[in-house]
């Protein structure tokens, strides 16, 4: 087969352009053999070969097998962060390995510097020579080394074989920059089979201008892309809109013009959920030319609104949460359970509870997530004559067989100790303890009852330590619904009256702080762990359809396992006066927090929670909420912490971070959006925020970023350094001191706002009609009195629209008209609702001339 050659520049000496194979993976067995803290690093040498095992020379679309498993050539571009990005999630143990090939044109022979950059071990082979191997394992950040290497005048064959070993989140990542090289021309050379390479790069010029203003569509709203009114190119391409399965919704074949769009599908014309979006050369070019051109975005349809106000009564709400999850079509187990709660028992499907049952058996990661669901079957609903009568003695043995926490034997890839799992674990322990009392459990030769007083203590001492001291995923709008998966099934099903009744009692703690921290149903608070997708806008945070039974805010989602929980739950109500607090809308509310300080113990989280702990502010309006982390970590690497976010609706939020990487897939963490590779130093008051940051000189990206998402927006506008923002009565001023630069290409095309430097800072002021007039009077008033901020000293001033004079930097304090204000060590709750000192006994929640009481103190 003829071979042709695409040529590319370097980019900053890095190559962006690859052949890529892989990743084979590889389910690594008798993981007990492996032990100790270098145990992905015996794993690796275990598989190991020096030979390449590529055979026959590279060429896109080529096929090839390796230890029985087919592969083949595909093209990859690499982004702003210069990776080749295997990321993904791995529920069981597996060793990984990838390749990646090009070609690289040099000027005569040469010694050139390169730099690998990977998560894991990696070979270099030059020309068929094997020329370096690094052994590093490096879990978030990829590690770079570098090496010599020689080339020879022309063409260079060069091929990177790039491992890992993969237990849950595996960020799995290649970079190789050269440095120093003598070269032509487009000195990057990717062989092809199509001879059309001006086809092929006009193609992948069109396609990287090809855009979509959001990644949440709505009911009617139409998948549109778009192209930009100054593309100077013109072509036919393909569209197409697809599931991750691969079933195809839609498909176009639009011709592309510079300030034309081509419509796709109504969001409530495809099943609701997850899509990708393929833009592609054109049918007959893609595949009966081999033309594989193609570039790929993610996004997320929805049928059900977003409801911003209270509506129906607790039931209603909870019936309709019920039939949301059993009508779904993802293959969930808490869609089955919602069946039986429902009698549905017609629809349900008895495969989808044996696959939950063959991946607890194989202790993948999050078996504690679905075993809790499981030995909620067992006790409601098995012996109804409805249930499927062969499902009984597995769903038992799965129970008896089980792991129940990480100092039994068995070696797996569970994840036991952070906050989420741990009441998960110990729930699960708890209930199966006291359902099969007499029974032995096989993996560690004990009874139920045994089992049942273990789960027992550390179900409490979790509970203690959250009511004394509130949590270290403080406010996770994806793990609190795990936290309330375990405590709804402790409330409905545990037959000790005493931790039924702790449980209880923290189930009402988080919703006061739900209630407290959120804004027309988006749980815009600060978040101790989060994920992108759940704070792109509130439509798809894990605790919305929880907040929808709660107090008819919200919205229901994939999410169900909480909702589906919250609702089946007979024994637990939300009580009225945290509904009030939730629905409540006064003029202002300035509430403090602190959460953290606690003491460890036999079921403690890994990271404390000793020597942990954040204060937290929310500032709420009838228009807006803002919120923030007080001097979280400030200049320390972050991970999944959201540090601060404005809340005008359930799609117009704003948020400024520090990205690591270009990718958003939940297992880099942080990600492009989600939590900061280096934390900035946060004050805010009220309604205004500063966000101050300081980067590391060698940094990946070299700029901070804001979500800003115009479609949000009845009206915006960016000039002389800020971006304005308006929704409803509420308006946003967003500024950089390094300025603002408007992303209007890629994933994130207008929802993106990038400013570029090593220190920064960025002010948030926050406006309501009520106050400040019009949206254009409140423009002018902000461009009037613009922030004076000296970038060397890292300091800003700034005269807020209620004429106070704020001043804050990289060290020191807050001041407001000189006067010192407290940015840390607050009391656990201060707020118009509660005062609670920490650690806490009690809280006294207060509305009105209502009054509830949560006794934090040991049961008798």
């Amino acid at each position: 087969m003829q071979t042709y050659y695409v040529e590319y520049d370097l980019r900053d000496g890095f190559v962006h352009q690859w052949l890529y194979a892989g990743p084979q993976a590889i389910s690594v067995e008798n993981l007990e053999q492996f032990q100790g803290a270098d145990y992905k690093l015996q794993i690796a040498q275990h598989y190991y070969t020096p030979e390449s095992l590529i055979a026959d020379a590279p060429l896109e679309m080529a096929t090839f097998s390796i230890d029985g498993a087919d592969l083949r050539w595909r093209p990859y571009r690499a982004l702003d962060d210069h990776l080749v990005d295997m990321t993904a999630f791995y529920h069981t143990t597996h060793y990984l390995r990838s390749w990646a090939f090009t070609g690289v044109l040099a000027t005569g022979d040469q010694q050139v510097d390169m730099v690998l950059t990977t998560n894991g071990p990696a070979d270099v082979w030059i020309n068929g020579a094997h020329v370096h191997r690094q052994e590093h394992f490096s879990h978030q950040d990829p590690k770079s080394e570098a090496f010599q290497a020689g080339l020879k005048d022309g063409l260079n064959e060069i091929l990177v074989r790039f491992e890992e070993v993969a237990a849950r989140e595996c960020p799995y990542a290649m970079a190789l920059q050269i440095q120093g090289l003598e070269h032509p021309e487009r000195p990057v050379r990717v062989p092809v089979t199509n001879m059309s390479i001006g086809r092929r790069l006009m193609l992948e010029n069109i396609l990287d201008q090809t855009t979509l203003d959001r990644d949440v569509y709505v009911s009617d709203q139409v998948v549109q892309l778009n192209w930009p009114e100054d593309m100077a190119i013109s072509s036919k391409m393909g569209a197409r809109l697809q599931k991750p399965d691969g079933r195809i919704y839609a498909e176009a074949h639009p011709v592309a013009i510079g300030g034309k769009s081509q419509k796709m599908v109504r969001a409530y014309e495809v099943p609701e959920g997850e899509l990708r979006l393929f833009l592609m050369a054109p049918p007959e070019e893609y595949y009966e030319a081999n033309m594989r051109v193609q570039k790929e975005y993610s996004l997320y349809a929805f049928r059900n609104k977003f409801s911003e106000q209270p509506y129906g009564s607790y039931d209603e709400r909870r019936i309709e949460a019920l039939r949301d999850a059993a009508y779904r079509l993802d293959g969930s187990l808490y869609s089955e359970i919602a069946k039986m709660e429902l009698g549905l028992w017609k629809r349900l499907d008895p495969q989808v509870i044996i696959k939950a049952l063959d991946k607890i058996n194989m202790r993948e990661d999050c078996s504690d997530f679905y075993l809790v669901g499981i030995l909620g079957i067992l006790a409601r609903y098995v012996d109804d004559e409805n249930f499927p009568a062969d499902l009984r003695a597995p769903m038992e043995e799965c129970v008896l067989n089980f792991k129940y926490w990480d100092d039994e034997p068995g070696a797996d890839a569970m994840c036991y100790r952070t906050e989420n799992h741990s009441i998960l674990f110990h729930t699960c322990e708890v209930l199966a303890g006291q359902m099969f009392a007499e029974r032995v459990f096989t993996n560690v030769n004990e009874t139920g009852t045994w089992h049942l007083e273990k789960g027992t203590r550390l179900a409490h001492e979790w509970l203690q330590q959250r009511a004394h001291y509130g949590f270290q995923e403080w406010d996770s709008n994806c793990y609190f619904e795990e936290d309330i998966l375990a405590l709804a099934y402790l409330v409905d099903l545990c037959e000790d009256g005493d931790l039924q009744e702790m449980a209880a009692v923290v189930l009402d703690k988080m919703f006061f702080t739900m209630a407290l921290n959120s804004f027309k149903g988006v749980f815009g608070s600060t978040h101790g762990r989060t994920y992108t997708p759940y704070i792109k806008g509130g439509r798809r945070e894990a605790t919305s359809g929880i907040q929808r039974i709660a107090w008819g805010m919200g919205c229901f989602n994939e999410s169900v396992r909480g909702s589906v929980a919250l609702a089946c739950a007979k024994q637990y109500q939300v009580h009225d006066l945290l509904y009030a607090v939730a629905i409540d809308k006064p003029e202002e509310v300035w509430n403090r927090e602190r959460h953290g300080a606690g003491s460890t113990g036999e079921g403690a989280d890994v990271n404390g929670p000793t020597g942990w702990g954040v204060d937290k502010v929310t500032y709420k309006t009838p228009d807006y909420m803002l919120a923030s982390a007080q001097d979280y970590r400030p200049g320390q690497k972050g991970y999944q912490q959201h540090i601060w976010q404005a809340t005008m609706g359930p799609d117009a939020v704003v948020f400024v971070t520090h990205p690591s990487k270009v990718s958003e897939e939940g297992s880099h963490r942080p990600n492009y959006w989600h939590g900061n590779y280096v934390l900035p130093r946060v004050a805010q008051w009220k309604d205004v925020l500063f966000a101050i940051h300081d980067l590391p000189e060698d940094d990946w990206l070299g700029f901070t970023h804001a979500y800003f998402p115009e479609y949000a927006f009845e009206e915006h506008a960016v000039q002389d350094g800020w971006a304005f923002g308006k929704a409803g009565d509420g308006y946003i001023a967003l500024y950089a001191a390094q300025g603002l630069e408007r992303i209007v290409t890629g994933q994130n095309a207008f929802r993106e706002l990038r400013s570029h430097g090593r220190k920064n800072v960025w002010v948030c002021q926050m406006g309501r009609a009520a106050l400040d007039g019009t949206f254009e009077e409140f423009q002018e008033k902000i461009l009037a009195a613009p922030p004076e901020v000296d970038l060397e000293a890292l300091r800003v001033t700034y005269t807020n629209l209620r004429g106070q004079t704020l001043a804050f930097g990289w060290e020191g304090p807050l001041t407001i008209d000189g006067e010192e204000q407290a940015i840390t060590g607050f009391k656990h709750y201060d707020s118009m609702y509660c005062e609670a000192d920490l650690p806490a006994t009690g809280m006294e929640l207060k509305f009105l001339d209502w009054v509830l009481r949560l006794n934090f103190e040991a049961q008798e």
